[in-house]
């Protein structure tokens, strides 16, 4: 055999490549877990919180859920850039953060819409005052916050 007997040709290789990882992308997707809703009184916001300017990040807050399968139950929920309202985030995670809540007070409830993979969504700094006395709860992402 030559050389040019087993020719394939470059753009079939790059189509079938690029088949190949858009197929992993989608199957990858499609194994995120969907978003949990719920409605929850905001419990605790257990420190200052910090202010905008200086970085991108979120904050950790403690929320106790009120009726359905996790009623009574306490979840820690990370919100990005707390002290500003929802519709005001205009920056690259406005994909990830929605709503028409303007601003956090404890004792608020909250319809949330939550997804557990926070690690997949956010990278930045993340201020978690609950992470020296408990490593092992679930860390929830709020995709979408309204007031109840």
């Amino acid at each position: 055999m030559t050389k040019s007997s087993v020719k394939f040709p470059r753009q079939a290789f790059l189509g079938a490549a690029a088949l190949l990882l858009l197929s992993v992308a989608t199957s990858a997707h499609a194994d995120a877990p969907a978003p949990l809703d719920v409605t929850a009184k905001l419990v605790e916001i257990p420190s200052k919180l910090p202010p905008d300017d200086l970085y991108d990040y979120a904050y950790v807050m403690r929320y106790q859920v009120q009726g359905g399968p996790l009623d009574k139950q306490f979840i820690l929920v990370a919100h990005y850039k707390p002290l500003q309202a929802r519709s005001k985030i205009k920056d690259k995670m406005k994909s990830q953060v929605g709503g028409k809540l303007r601003s956090f007070n404890t004792g608020d409830v909250h319809k949330l819409k939550l997804a557990a993979d926070l690690k997949s969504i956010w990278k930045g700094a993340l201020v978690d005052e609950y992470a020296a006395t408990d490593r092992k709860s679930v860390r929830y992402w709020c995709l979408q916050v309204d007031p109840a």
